[in-house]
C-alpha cells in the first residue's frame, strides 16, 4: 500500500477530516534513527500526527512540532509540510526499558511547542502542557487548547520482524469541528475513533478500492445528517530532510571561539550529525575558518 494523504469533510455534519497512510515515510525515518520497537512506535505516530495537521496548512506552510517529556523520553520533534514532505526525530531513540513502566517513560506534565512558519518566517506558535502521555493525543489536545478547534485523532502502527523496513503499517485519522458543528455530535464521532471496530480496520490495509470509504463510514457510525465525503487528494508524504553541507557549516558558528581555538590546534576534520536524517557531514578546518569568518545572513 502506497503512502498517501486525503482531506475532506464529511457534507451534512461540518466536520473536516485528513487521512494518511504513512508506512514508506515513517519507515525510512525509524531506520535512519536506529529506534527500538518503542521509540519506532512512538516516533511513527508523532510523524503521521504532525502529518495529519498539516495537510490542512495553506501552500507554502510548514507545521513543527516539539514534544518535550520528563521521563526516559526526552523529546520528539517532527516538521512536516503542506507539500507532504516531513522529517522527525526522537531522543532517545532506544527505549525499550521503560515499556513496561508507563510513567517512567513519560514523567511528569511536559509541554509542547507548535509552530507554523510561512516560507520560512514563523506566523503563528503555541505551547500547551502535555499530561496525556500521548504523542498524538496530546497534539490533539494541543489543538484544542491553544487553537480552541476540537480536534480528535488517531494513529495506528503495525510492525514486520525486518530491520530493514520495521514498520508494517502506519495510519492515521485527524477530525476538527468546523464552525456551526454540533459539538455533541463531534464528541460522539470522535469517540468512535476508541472502538474497536474503527481501530481494528486502521490497524490493517486492503487492496479494496473503497477501504477508505469503509473506514470513514465506521468512524461516522450511524449519525444523521450525513450525506457524503467531499474528497481531495494531497502530496503523498515523503521523508526529506533540508539539511546540507552549506547548513552544517552555518552551525559552527555557534561554537564558541575558546572551543575553536582548541580545533584549529587539533588540525582534525569535524563531523556533525543532522538530528533529522542522521546524516554526518565532515568539515575541514579551513570550511570552519570560512564559516566562522561569514557573516550571519
Amino acid at each position: 500500500m502506497n503512502d498517501l494523504l486525503y482531506k475532506g469533510h464529511f457534507k451534512g455534519l461540518d466536520i473536516a477530516f485528513t487521512y494518511a497512510v504513512t508506512t514508506n515515510a515513517v519507515n525510512e525515518t525509524v531506520v535512519r534513527h536506529d529506534c527500538d520497537p518503542v521509540g519506532a512506535h512512538i516516533l511513527g505516530r508523532a510523524t503521521t500526527a504532525t502529518l495529519l495537521a498539516a495537510a490542512v496548512l495553506p501552500e507554502g506552510q510548514r507545521l513543527n512540532a516539539c514534544w518535550k517529556y520528563n521521563g526516559g523520553l526526552k523529546t520528539i520533534v517532527v516538521d512536516a509540510g503542506q507539500d507532504g514532505t516531513v522529517r522527525s526525530f526522537i531522543s532517545p531513540a532506544q527505549l525499550d526499558r521503560f515499556e513496561d513502566a508507563h510513567e517512567s517513560l513519560y514523567g511528569e506534565v511536559g509541554d509542547m511547542q507548535v509552530v507554523v512558519t510561512n516560507n520560512g518566517a514563523i506566523a503563528n506558535s503555541g505551547t500547551t502542557p502535555v499530561s496525556l502521555h500521548d504523542a498524538v493525543n496530546d497534539l490533539a489536545y494541543h489543538y484544542c487548547i491553544s487553537n480552541q478547534v476540537e480536534t480528535g485523532m488517531t494513529v495506528m502502527i503495525g510492525f514486520n520482524p525486518d530491520p530493514t523496513r520495521p514498520v508494517q503499517l502506519c495510519q492515521g485519522w485527524m477530525i476538527q469541528a468546523l464552525p456551526g458543528s454540533d459539538l455533541e455530535r463531534f464528541d460522539r464521532i470522535r469517540h468512535h475513533m476508541a472502538d474497536q471496530a474503527f481501530r481494528d480496520l486502521l490497524g490493517h490495509d486492503s487492496e479494496s478500492d473503497n477501504y477508505f470509504e469503509t473506514i470513514a463510514k465506521a468512524l461516522i457510525g450511524e449519525e444523521e445528517g450525513y450525506e457524503g465525503i467531499q474528497l481531495g487528494a494531497c502530496p503523498a508524504p515523503v521523508f526529506k530532510c533540508s539539511c546540507s553541507r552549506g547548513k552544517m557549516a552555518a552551525i559552527m558558528r555557534s561554537i564558541p571561539i575558546p572551543e575553536r581555538m582548541e580545533m584549529v590546534k587539533a588540525q582534525e576534520n569535524i563531523g556533525i550529525n543532522c538530528q533529522f536524517c542522521n546524516e554526518r557531514y565532515e568539515l575541514t578546518i579551513d570550511e570552519c575558518i570560512v564559516a566562522w569568518n561569514e557573516k550571519p545572513a
